[in-house]
C-alpha cells in the first residue's frame, strides 16, 4: 500500500489540500485538553448560532422570539434559551433554513432515509470536507485513509459516480453493495470483489451487514479477514456484534451519523463509548422538560453542527436517546464520549394503560447473547406485541430466548399479550432493519 500512501499525501497536499488540512486539524482537536476543547466547541456553537441569525428567515425570527441574546451564546444558560429543532419543523418550513452563502457551488443537496416515517430533504455545507471525520475515526480501528474499502448502504451510484471515485481514489479502491438491492446476485459479486480487494474495512448498515454475514454463512464462503467491521442506522446490540465477529472474524465498532448531520460519534479501540466529535457537533442530553439530564440519565440527543453554513443545523433532536459517558478513555483520545444510542424516540411500546416503554427493550436478550442473531417488535393496532427473533447458535437459545420474553411480560403486568414468532431474517428496507413497528397511533399531544 505504499503507492497508496504516497499518492494520498500528495493529493491531500495539492488536489484536495483543503481535505488534508482539515484532517490535520482533527488530529490535533483529539488530543486537546478538555477545557481547550470544550471552549472551542463553545466558540463554534456560539459563531454559527449568529451567522444563522443575521442569514437565514428562520433563526432571525426564532432568536427574536424567544428573546436569545446573541453577545451572550457561549453561556450554557444563554445557549438553552434556543428552542429545540423538530424534524418537523424542518420539514415545514425547509426554504427558511437555506443561507444566503447557499448557491449551487456551496450546497449540496441531502436527503434522510424516511426509515422514521418523516422523509426530509435539506443541504450540506460543500465547502466542508466532511470524509475528514471519517479518517480520524478509522485511524481509531487501525485503517488508513489510504487503505481498501467496501462499504455497504443506500449508495444508488450511476456509472459516472462509479468511475469518479475509482479516478478521485485511485491506486485505493472503494468497493460498494447497494443495500437497496440485495439478491444472491448482488451479494455473491460483492464477495467476488471482497476476495479480489482485500479491504481494510467493510462498514455498512446493521441490518445489510448482518445479511451478507447470513449469505456468507449459508452459501459455505469466507473472506480475507479484514482490520475492522464497523456498523451504523440502527443500534448495534451486544447479538449483533458479537454474530458479525464471529462471521468477519475482526473487531466490529460501532458509529453514529445521520443524513442530517453525518458522523457524529464513533467507538475507538476500546468499543466502551463513543467519542463525540466534539470540535464540530455539539450533541447534548435533554430531559422531557428540554433541559439538561445529568451523566449516565438516558435523553433525547440534541445535535448542532458546527460547520455547516448554507443550512444551519442548531439543537436539532435527531430523534435517538442516549446519555453521557463521564470517564476519560485510555486510547488517549479526549474527545467527550457517549453510550452507545439506545433506540429511537419514536421506537415506543404503548399500552392501553397509557404507560409507553421507549427505551431498554433492546437489551431484552444481552444476557444470552449467543441465543439471538437479531430482533424486531411489532405492535398491532390493538396492543398486542410480536417479537421476532432470528435464533443465534447457543444450542439452549430457545431456552433463554423464552425467559427473556417472560421478564418482558412481567415489566409489562401482562397488560398485553405477546407472542414469539421465530424467523429466519427481518425484513427491512433500503438495507435498514427497522428495530420497533408499531401500528398504534401516537396520542394528539404526542403528535
Amino acid at each position: 500500500m505504499e503507492l497508496a500512501r504516497a499518492a494520498f499525501t500528495i493529493k491531500s497536499r495539492t488536489l484536495r489540500r483543503r481535505s488534508g488540512r482539515f484532517f490535520d486539524e482533527l488530529l490535533l482537536n483529539e488530543r486537546l485538553p478538555r477545557e481547550r476543547l470544550l471552549a472551542l466547541q463553545a466558540s463554534r456553537a456560539a459563531g454559527i448560532a449568529r451567522f444563522a441569525a443575521t442569514s437565514t428567515a428562520y433563526y432571525a425570527e426564532t432568536f427574536a422570539e424567544h428573546g436569545v441574546d446573541l453577545t451572550r451564546l457561549e453561556d450554557p444558560a444563554q445557549w438553552q434559551r434556543i428552542p429545540v429543532l423538530e424534524r418537523a419543523t424542518v420539514k415545514d418550513r425547509n426554504r427558511g433554513f437555506v443561507s444566503s452563502e447557499s448557491t449551487r457551488r456551496t450546497a449540496r443537496v441531502a436527503k434522510t432515509g424516511g426509515s422514521s416515517g418523516e422523509p426530509l430533504r435539506l443541504q450540506q455545507d460543500a465547502r466542508v470536507p466532511t470524509l475528514a471525520h471519517a479518517w480520524r475515526m478509522y485511524r481509531w480501528w487501525g485503517v488508513e485513509p489510504w487503505d481498501h474499502l467496501a462499504r455497504v448502504g443506500r449508495w444508488g451510484f450511476g456509472i459516472v459516480d462509479n468511475l469518479k471515485t475509482a479516478v478521485t481514489w485511485w491506486p485505493s479502491k472503494q468497493i460498494y453493495l447497494d443495500a437497496q438491492l440485495f439478491d444472491g446476485s448482488t451479494m455473491g459479486a460483492f464477495h467476488r470483489a471482497i476476495v479480489r480487494t482485500r479491504p481494510a474495512l467493510i462498514e455498512g448498515y446493521v441490518g445489510a451487514m448482518l445479511e451478507f454475514a447470513d449469505f456468507l454463512e449459508a452459501e459455505g464462503l469466507t473472506i480475507p479477514t479484514p482490520r475492522a467491521v464497523a456498523t451504523t442506522a440502527a443500534p448495534l446490540t451486544e447479538n449483533a456484534r458479537r454474530r458479525l465477529e464471529a462471521v468477519y472474524g475482526t473487531p466490529v465498532y460501532d458509529e453514529y451519523r445521520g443524513s442530517e448531520i453525518n458522523w457524529m460519534a464513533a467507538e475507538c479501540g476500546e468499543r466502551n463509548g463513543l467519542h463525540v466529535f466534539a470540535d464540530t457537533r455539539r450533541i447534548e442530553i435533554l430531559g422531557p422538560d428540554g433541559r439538561p439530564v445529568p451523566a449516565g440519565t438516558v435523553g433525547d440527543i440534541v445535535v448542532t453542527d458546527l460547520l455547516n453554513r448554507v443550512f444551519p443545523m442548531i439543537r436539532y433532536r435527531v430523534g435517538d436517546r442516549g446519555r453521557i459517558v463521564e470517564r476519560e478513555c485510555p486510547c488517549g483520545v479526549t474527545l467527550p464520549m457517549i453510550a452507545q444510542p439506545e433506540g429511537r424516540t419514536t421506537d415506543i411500546v404503548r399500552l392501553p394503560s397509557g404507560r409507553m416503554i421507549n427505551h431498554g427493550l433492546m437489551a431484552m436478550f444481552a444476557d444470552h447473547p449467543e441465543a439471538v442473531r437479531v430482533f424486531q417488535i411489532v405492535q398491532s393496532a390493538d396492543y398486542s406485541l410480536r417479537i421476532r427473533v432470528v435464533r443465534g447458535d447457543d444450542p439452549r437459545g430457545e431456552q433463554h430466548i423464552a425467559s427473556a420474553v417472560a421478564k418482558v411480560r412481567m415489566r409489562i403486568d401482562d397488560e398485553v399479550p405477546i407472542a414469539l414468532e421465530y424467523v429466519d431474517r427481518l425484513p427491512h428496507t433500503g438495507g435498514k432493519t427497522k428495530y420497533l413497528i408499531s401500528e398504534v397511533a401516537a396520542p394528539a399531544h404526542d403528535a
